[in-house]
């Protein structure tokens, strides 16, 4: 059932940015995670994370959401990059020699991100009873 959740949240969040361009033939993209954790607990938004929360409450089960820190990281064409987020969360990060889409790696779980379509990775207890680590990746 999470699965499902998170392929709506990738689609849904897709469409979210507007589109960008993508980087310059053999230039490195720039690439920004957001970590947050996702909790049955009632809660006040979180400004921080206030333009993605109707995406997150519409397609997945949780009452609130809230912001724990993001990271940064850039991969050039053919390279690999390792993007680290508090809590010891990371994110692999690679792209062919093309200027294609970034993958994105947590896990088992690759996905292909292009620039301005964000997407959502679920998945790892944040400590907290039924708490739910995800982060929002974003290329430029």
């Amino acid at each position: 059932m999470r699965i499902i959740q998170l392929f709506l949240a990738l689609l849904l969040l897709s469409g979210l940015a507007p589109h960008a361009g993508f980087a310059a033939a053999g230039g490195p993209t720039s690439v920004r995670a957001i970590l947050f954790v996702a909790s049955n607990q009632r809660g006040t938004p979180d400004p921080k994370l206030r333009s993605y929360e109707p995406v997150l409450r519409s397609n997945l089960r949780f009452e609130s959401y809230r912001y724990m820190g993001e990271g940064a990281a850039a991969v050039a064409p053919g390279a690999t990059a390792t993007l680290t987020l508090p809590g010891g969360n990371r994110v692999e990060l690679e792209r062919d020699k093309s200027s294609g889409p970034v993958k994105v790696r947590r896990g088992g779980a690759i996905v292909s991100i292009s620039p301005g379509k964000p997407v959502v990775l679920m998945g790892g207890a944040s400590g907290n009873k039924g708490d739910v680590f995800g982060i929002i990746v974003l290329a430029n």
